[in-house]
């Protein structure tokens, strides 16, 4: 028998991982899709290996215990996402969380004290498969692990954390972060408008040279730090730039009290 992957939460971030499921060949599972609003999810009537559901209550009359249930709602709604999962869980399912700030613990004392669950951050980049996971694991069984792995590998990278602890500023730097790299834009595009250029002119430059410069890195075999230095002339215009955004005060001192406060925030939510 398939294993029965559920997915309770089917919004941007799991409807991005349920199209990367279904077009893993490699990955012969059934899934059970638990959202309310599910109109954007008529697609999934091409395959006949998904099953949607208005409710837990609806999934748990007429599904059999998930082999993996993926939390992916939003943290405040999590003790009632997982309220009367019922039939739904088995003696050997495991619990797969992407919402920031709920550590394992949270999830134990409220499934019980021996359910297995990992935990995981992933970013909004996952959306076009270029996302980065970060998956704490605990003592789940390797069989577990490498499905939670394949399952979050839909969106793109994984890394593995030993530490559940350094989940809070995983959360600051990249689950957060691709809220900085949008500001970033912004904030070029304003100043571009106050150095003279038009405003879609100044937006087309900006949002253009954020996502190359994003691709290049990605590309790249040297790391940021010697990209910059790569476009970097002495005593040019791109050095007169930098010597503002790198003074004392500059974006090295701003992004690391923007991720302590984003961390710190995260410690908060998790109680």
């Amino acid at each position: 028998m398939k294993p029965l992957i559920t997915l309770v939460g089917c919004g941007k971030m799991g409807s991005a991982m349920l199209h990367g499921w279904l077009a893993d060949t490699g990955l012969d599972a059934e899934f059970a899709i638990v959202e309310p609003m599910a109109d954007h999810l008529a697609w999934t009537g091409e395959h006949d290996n998904v099953r949607l559901h208005a409710s837990i209550g609806d999934a748990a009359a007429s599904e059999r215990a998930a082999r993996i249930i993926v939390l992916a709602v939003k943290p405040q709604m999590m003790d009632e996402a997982i309220d009367g999962l019922g039939a739904l869980v088995g003696a050997d399912t495991a619990f797969l969380s992407i919402a920031a700030g709920i550590p394992t613990g949270w999830f134990r004392a409220r499934l019980g004290a021996g359910a297995m669950v990992l935990r995981s951050m992933p970013n909004t980049p996952a959306a076009i498969g270029k996302g980065v996971t970060a998956l704490f694991a605990g003592d789940a069984p390797a069989d577990i692990v490498a499905l939670a792995r394949t399952l979050l590998s839909a969106v793109g990278s994984v890394v593995m954390l030993d530490d559940e602890s350094l989940m809070d500023a995983v959360t600051a730097v990249s689950g957060s972060g691709p809220a900085y790299v949008f500001l970033l834009a912004e904030a070029m595009t304003a100043a571009g408008i106050k150095a003279g250029l038009p405003a879609e002119l100044a937006r087309l430059l900006a949002e253009a040279t954020v996502s190359g410069a994003g691709a290049l890195i990605g590309a790249a075999d040297d790391p940021p730090s010697q990209l910059r230095i790569n476009v970097t002339s002495k005593g040019g215009t791109t050095a007169a730039a930098l010597s503002v955004l790198m003074a004392e005060d500059g974006m090295e001192a701003l992004m690391t009290r923007a991720i302590l406060a984003a961390r710190d925030r995260s410690v908060e939510l998790g109680g």
